[in-house]
C-alpha cells in the first residue's frame, strides 16, 4: 500500500516580513496610545493636586489674624520666606508651610507667585487689579483671561523646563526661540506690573508654540469671597 506524503510549505521571507511589519505597527500604535493615556492621566492628577493646593492656600489665609497668602519659598526649603512685598518675586510653593505633599507627578516643585498686596494682610477693599495677569499667550493674538490675580501656582509639566526637582536640583532651562515664549513668560521676572502668566492648552515640541505648563490661579474676588464665607473677613 502506498502512503501519500503531504508536503509542508513554510512562510516565505516576504510573508514573514509582512507579518513582522503588521505586528510592529500594532505594537507601535499600542505604545503610542498607552503613552498618550499616561500623559493625560498625569495631567489630570496634577490638576487635582492644584485644586488641593488652592484649598490649602485658602486655609492658610483663613488661619491668619489678618488674612494673607503665604510668601514664595525662595531658598528651596519648603517654607515661606517673608517678607515678600515685591510684586516680581517668584519662587517655589511653600509646601511645608502649607502642610501638603511636595512636588508634582513628574517629581518637580510647583512654582508660586503672590500679588504683594495679598501677602501682607488684605481686606475686602484691597484692590490689586492690574498687578497680576493671566493671558492665553504673549504672542500676537493672545488675550487676557484675568487682570485681578491674587496668586498663581503652576506645574512645569512633562518637559520640566525651568523647574527644580524635589531634591533641589535644577532641571534644564526653557530653550531659546520664539516657540517657547509662553513657557518662558511663566518664569521670567517682569520689572513692573502687570506680572504676566500664560495658561493655554498643552502642545508638544513638534508644534509652532510649545507649552505644557499646568496653571492654577486665584482671583482677588475668589479669595475675598472665601474669606467672607468663612467669617475671616466681615
Amino acid at each position: 500500500m502506498l502512503i501519500k506524503k503531504h508536503s509542508q510549505k513554510g512562510f516565505s521571507l516576504i510573508e514573514l516580513a509582512v507579518v513582522l511589519v503588521i505586528i510592529g505597527a500594532l505594537v507601535g500604535s499600542f505604545i503610542g496610545t498607552l503613552g498618550s493615556r499616561i500623559d493625560t492621566s498625569r495631567r489630570n492628577d496634577t490638576r487635582d493636586q492644584l485644586e488641593e493646593i488652592k484649598t490649602a492656600l485658602y486655609g492658610f489665609a483663613m488661619s491668619q489674624v489678618n488674612p494673607r497668602l503665604p510668601c514664595p519659598d525662595t531658598d528651596n526649603d519648603g517654607r515661606e520666606d517673608p517678607p515678600c512685598a515685591v510684586l516680581t518675586t517668584r519662587g517655589g510653593l511653600p509646601w511645608q508651610t502649607l502642610g501638603i505633599q511636595r512636588g508634582d507627578v513628574w517629581g518637580s516643585n510647583f512654582s508660586y507667585w503672590v500679588n504683594d498686596l495679598y501677602s501682607v494682610g488684605f481686606n475686602v477693599t484691597t484692590n490689586g487689579t492690574g498687578v497680576g495677569q493671566i493671558r492665553t499667550s504673549v504672542n500676537a493674538g493672545g488675550n487676557a483671561i484675568s487682570n485681578n490675580v491674587a496668586a498663581v501656582v503652576f506645574s512645569h509639566g512633562k518637559n520640566q523646563y525651568g523647574s527644580t526637582d524635589v531634591a533641589g536640583f535644577a532641571r534644564p532651562a526653557v530653550p531659546v526661540g520664539g516657540a517657547f515664549n509662553d513657557e518662558r513668560e511663566n518664569q521670567d521676572v517682569d520689572a513692573a506690573a502687570p506680572v504676566i502668566f500664560v495658561s493655554r492648552s498643552v502642545t508638544n515640541e513638534n508644534t509652532a508654540v510649545v507649552f505644557d505648563d499646568i496653571v492654577m490661579w486665584i482671583s482677588e474676588y475668589e479669595i475675598k469671597g472665601k474669606m467672607v464665607q468663612a467669617g475671616a473677613l466681615p
